[in-house]
């Protein structure tokens, strides 16, 4: 193996609550020639400590947090971390992602990385310092939420040895299945509800403070890999201008030009031009915007950094809305007022909210009210309808707390609409609520969705809208039968390499493996050829695939909810819907491609070339 300090310690942090120890174990060096770090390390630690058929929120549960041999070099977006966990909201692979800089002081601190068993008995944070590892109570902690958290553990100390707080807010506490890990504030492990994994454990907090460095095996080869990134990440229209210039709100009025854009739970994707203007990346640049910045080491900047309410009592400033955050909260619930958006995403980012799955299942519960579903005593005096953006806020708050009606709403749309009778209400695929991106618009899309290993999640699905769009090279036409399948392997591949070596999504919009493989075969010695990682990402697919059938998931969840395949939608003056015809046909193509079998199994022929033992047949 090479030098550890080439990107790789070593090391592997591991912490169980209930024993209550804490030791350190040596990384196997095959672990990260197979799996590399971030997605493919975690998930492959994952599914060697955790019993598939194990309780989400039970002591069983595991959650494990992975840094990548890129981190600590000064490689593009390079500061991302990975967590992997069993998903409270859809009982099958939890898998999250956080820019920010707490993987990179957590890598820095000399481990590869964190995994943490059991639960506590009461409250409590960890302190991690290359000197030593700490477990302490955290009950003055507990309740607060994530600023105040995070002001909490790092008040007093310089700026340039401040540590990095990882932490829950009350939502996590309350075990709302959808809740958020933070970072840096506002830097969110947000999709498939890990807060709650965390507040079922009374883990508060995990605080890193490192300073080791990371050195380059070969610079030469990484800085000729370094090169080509930042020269392709200035030249590339969405990297140099439209993420720089207006964040990934600046998606808005460009998704719903290409019909896609959902509206009044993805009823339809029909918007008035002056409504969408009004929640759009150009009306917050030119209204609410104070100032734009950038993750850890990023070169793109999307960030933003907005005021609303002018100067009264009522002014308060934030980071975001983010696109998806925009729709969610906005058009698919029929609300079109920024200010009622902005400060619902606020109080989501204090609390501790994924902000895609809270907005999905306000929408699902203003259908649900509206078709006289839910009776009106439920509700706690709530009118509850589309188009109210006066309950936005009010939500937030109350499903973080879990009371009024967002008691209701905390534990995620499917369980909403199946209480009250009609699951087809919930706009998800394996109980994870669907992004901002209509599936009917592009059946690459919906393919995603239905094939993600985490549930419908366009990250961990494949990104289809850059393929049909603006994509370059890549680009195919969205209603390719023939081509969404391998588009889609190839898409959630790149996918799996880029959450494995812990960069932004937005450095494919530039550019694909070969820089990255120069990078890191330079930065650690090891061959890492496009070969080799194409290899790595089939393997952690593969076993991604393998823990969701021992929990239980099979063919039939990969599907859409039955509105995508009923309901047609208008797309460039035709009608668009992806029939149960078209998601059988694409499914079973994408299995083959795949190398899985006609029940979405990963064949044993496969498995073997790719040095996997599942459990179980």
């Amino acid at each position: 193996m090479s030098d550890p300090s080439f990107g790789i310690h070593g090391k592997i942090l591991e912490i169980d609550l209930s024993a209550g120890y804490v030791r350190v174990r040596p990384l196997d060096p095959s672990l990260t020639a197979d799996y590399l770090g971030g997605r493919g390390l975690a998930t492959r630690l994952f599914y060697e400590a955790v019993d598939p058929a194990s309780d989400p929120l039970g002591a069983e549960n595991v959650v494990v947090l992975a840094p990548s041999p890129l981190i600590g070099t000064s490689a593009p977006t390079a500061a991302r971390g990975h967590m992997v966990f069993k998903s409270p909201l859809t009982g099958f692979l939890g898998t999250s992602n956080s820019g920010g800089g707490w993987a990179w002081s957590f890598k820095a601190t000399g481990y590869d990385a964190l995994v943490v068993k059991g639960r506590a008995s009461s409250p409590v944070w960890i302190d991690i310092t290359p000197e030593k590892v700490d477990v302490l109570p955290a009950g003055r902690m507990w309740g607060k939420d994530i600023h105040a958290l995070t002001d909490e553990l790092t008040t007093g100390f310089e700026p340039a040895a401040r540590p990095r707080v990882l932490g829950i807010g009350p939502a996590g506490e309350n075990l709302v299945r959808f809740a958020a890990v933070a970072n840096d504030r506002n830097r969110v492990y947000g999709r498939c509800g890990p807060g709650a994994v965390w507040g079922a454990k009374n883990l508060k907090a995990v605080r890193a403070a490192g300073r080791m460095k990371t050195r380059v095996h070969d610079k030469e080869r990484y800085q000729s890999g370094y090169e080509q990134a930042m020269h392709l990440i200035r030249q590339a229209p969405v990297t140099k201008r439209l993420l720089r210039e207006m964040g990934t709100a600046g998606l808005v009025e460009l998704i719903n030009v290409i019909g896609m854009l959902p509206g009044r739970n993805f009823q339809d994707c029909t918007h008035r031009d002056e409504d969408l203007e009004a929640v759009s990346g150009e009306t917050i640049a030119k209204t609410i915007l104070e100032r734009a910045a950038g993750c850890y080491l990023c070169p793109i900047g999307c960030q933003r950094h907005t005021r609303v309410g002018g100067k009264g009592e009522q002014a308060e400033a934030g980071e975001g809305p983010e696109y998806e955050t925009v729709v969610l909260m906005g058009p698919v619930c029929d609300i079109y007022d920024l200010e009622a958006i902005t400060r619902a995403n606020y109080r989501a980012n204090e609390l501790g909210l994924d902000t895609i799955s809270f907005g999905s299942t306000v929408a699902c519960a203003m259908e649900l009210a509206e078709r006289g579903l839910i009776p009106p005593a439920e509700l706690a005096g709530l009118e509850l309808r589309f188009g109210r953006a006066a309950v936005l806020e009010r939500l937030a708050v109350e499903t973080a707390f879990r009371r009024g009606a967002g008691a209701l709403l905390a534990d995620g749309s499917f369980r909403l609409a199946e209480r009250y009778g009609r699951p087809d209400l919930s706009m998800s695929v394996k109980r994870l609520e669907i992004p901002a991106y209509d599936p009917r618009a592009s059946f690459t899309q919906a393919l995603g969705y239905m094939t993600s290993p985490s549930g419908a999640c366009h990250l961990r699905g494949g990104y289809a809208v850059s393929l049909a769009f603006f994509g370059g090279w890549k680009e195919i036409p969205r209603f390719s039968l023939l081509q969404s399948p391998i588009a889609i392997r190839n898409m959630q591949n790149h996918g799996i390499l880029q959450d494995s070596l812990g960069v932004c999504r937005f450095t494919g919009y530039a550019f694909g493996s070969e820089p990255w493989s120069r990078m890191l075969a330079g930065a650690t010695g090891l061959d890492f050829s496009v070969a080799r990682l194409e290899e790595i990402s089939n393997r952690v697919a593969a076993l991604e695939r393998l823990f969701n059938l021992e929990a239980g998931a099979g063919k039939l969840d990969d599907a859409l909810p039955p509105r995508f395949a009923e309901t047609p939608i208008i797309v460039a003056g035709e009608e668009r819907a992806v029939s149960v015809e078209i998601q059988e046909r694409m499914r079973r193509d994408y299995y083959e491609v795949r190398g899985w079998d006609a029940e979405g199994r990963p064949r044993p022929d496969l498995l073997g070339r790719l040095r996997i033992a599942g459990r179980r047949p």
